[in-house]
């Protein structure tokens, strides 16, 4: 059944179902160095997850239940060579990576290949889910200085609360699957699959989240949140992957997003929590790779940013997959939409690789939007693209919007492009870039400025 969207999801306080064994794929048989693996799947994609102890090279054989003509290995910086016999692919990753595989160009029937570092279980563990079981925990409420430890080949259905919780650790290879929370065709009641709110040096290591209602991994309030090779998987709308919500000190690397909404998302909002609304500073995204599909945006700040200042944030070395055509001229690859009154500054998009962007690439804006309740509109300036290209597939619009009425104006300004290159040709101008420009001041690309200013 096709997922429905509902705007208005009713509010669930307890798990709609219990899960005995997660539903292992049809379609694909994956072996590692000769070893088959669980190969789990969802009716938007089938992952598995090799569990790795160091950078060796590692050998792959997938064989398909069906005929196919074409196969393509995502990210292309992995260079992926397969040797294709019949239903059968070989191919080596000359080091453990976090590839995607599509045959015959259907996004609906990926196989995702997670390359995990092992994670070593701690001496203290509060919270223990063993190797080879399913549970169905509804909530967990995790506190300060507990460790829940997920094994590799445990599977824990429901979710994670986690309040004043500092010091808290959520490790291991195990899954997290979210299913239990909503209804298989629509997304849940806002229920997040891990919350936590008001912590402070909080470490998330080495899990794979699956199929959350809503957003999936929500800090909000917190501080010193370190997210290391994290697998996020999301099938039905509203399903952002991550939103750093009013933190500061946050750094996510090495991991996987696929996601049915924002892939990265910084706000400063309400939820998960009042608290939420309050400055963001100090996020590092890096190293990931992202598949954002139909709805939301891929790295995203907004709509939502109800501070005063969203501040020194970048995202670095990140491979954006697929950024789907969402249709009702929200989505994007890189975006910024300030639809409250925050100041936000200072943001960095450097070694970015983009393989398909069939929605918008640049889209920034200031607006009043369904989602503002401020009524002042903030600003947005000292923006800065580096090293930054679409590889292959569309060559996308790029809008950047400022907004003005009587009696109040908001344009950005100082805004860098340095080395954006699309389908192999450097941009040199607004133009080049198929970029819009409205109520916005001061636009260089590669040193050279390129100012819209309103004639009125």
């Amino acid at each position: 059944m096709a997922v429905r969207y509902n705007p208005n999801p009713a509010r669930i306080t307890e798990p709609l179902y219990k899960v005995e064994e997660l539903e292992k794929s049809p379609l694909y048989t994956v072996l590692c160095g000769g070893k088959e693996l669980t190969v789990y799947h969802t009716d938007s994609f089938d992952y598995v997850i090799p569990v790795v102890d160091d950078d060796s090279p590692l050998s792959f054989q997938v064989k398909v239940s069906k005929d196919f003509q074409k196969a393509v290995f995502r990210p292309a910086k992995t260079n992926v060579q397969a040797q294709i016999s019949g239903r059968e692919l070989s191919f080596q990753l000359e080091k453990p990576s976090k590839v995607t595989l599509e045959l015959d160009g259907n996004l609906k029937t990926p196989l995702f290949i997670l390359c995990t570092k092992r994670v070593p279980k701690p001496e203290k563990v509060d919270h223990l889910f063993e190797s080879g079981k399913v549970y169905n925990v509804g909530t967990l409420e995790v506190k300060a200085d507990e460790t829940v430890f997920l094994e590799e080949g445990s599977v824990v259905c429901g979710c994670v609360n986690a309040f004043f919780a500092h010091g808290m650790r959520i490790l291991g290879n195990g899954i997290l699957n979210g299913c239990v929370w909503h209804p298989k065709e629509e997304n849940g009641g806002g229920r997040p699959m891990i919350r936590m709110v008001f912590c402070d040096d909080v470490k998330i290591q080495g899990i794979t989240m699956v199929d959350g209602g809503s957003w999936h991994l929500v800090p909000g309030a917190c501080r010193n949140v370190e997210i290391e090779d994290v697998n996020i998987m999301s099938r039905v709308c509203t399903g952002d992957g991550i939103d750093i919500v009013g933190c500061e000190d946050v750094t996510m690397r090495n991991s996987f997003i696929r996601a049915s909404d924002d892939c990265v998302c910084i706000k400063a909002a309400s939820y998960p929590d009042p608290a939420a609304n309050r400055n963001v500073k100090n996020i590092l995204v890096e190293h990931c790779v992202l598949w954002n599909a139909e709805p939301g945006n891929a790295v995203e700040i907004g709509y939502e940013v109800r501070c005063d200042e969203i501040s020194d944030i970048t995202f670095r070395d990140l491979d954006i997959v697929h950024c789907e055509y969402e249709g009702n001229q929200s989505g994007g690859v890189l975006t910024i939409h300030n639809a409250d009154r925050a100041h936000i500054h200072d943001i960095v998009y450097e070694d970015i690789r983009v393989e398909d962007a069939q929605e918008k690439f640049v889209d920034i804006k200031v607006l009043d939007s369904k989602y503002s309740l401020d009524r002042k509109r903030g600003s947005v300036e000292n923006i800065y693209f580096r090293n930054v290209e679409i590889l292959n597939g569309n060559f996308p619009v790029s809008i950047i919007r400022g907004f003005e009425m009587h009696t109040e104006m908001s344009r950005p300004r100082n805004i860098y492009f340095d080395n954006v290159v699309v389908l192999g040709k450097q941009v040199e101008s607004p133009s080049d870039l198929h970029m819009v420009v409205e109520l916005s001041d001061d636009i260089l690309f590669n040193g050279t400025a390129h100012a819209k200013r309103n004639p009125f």
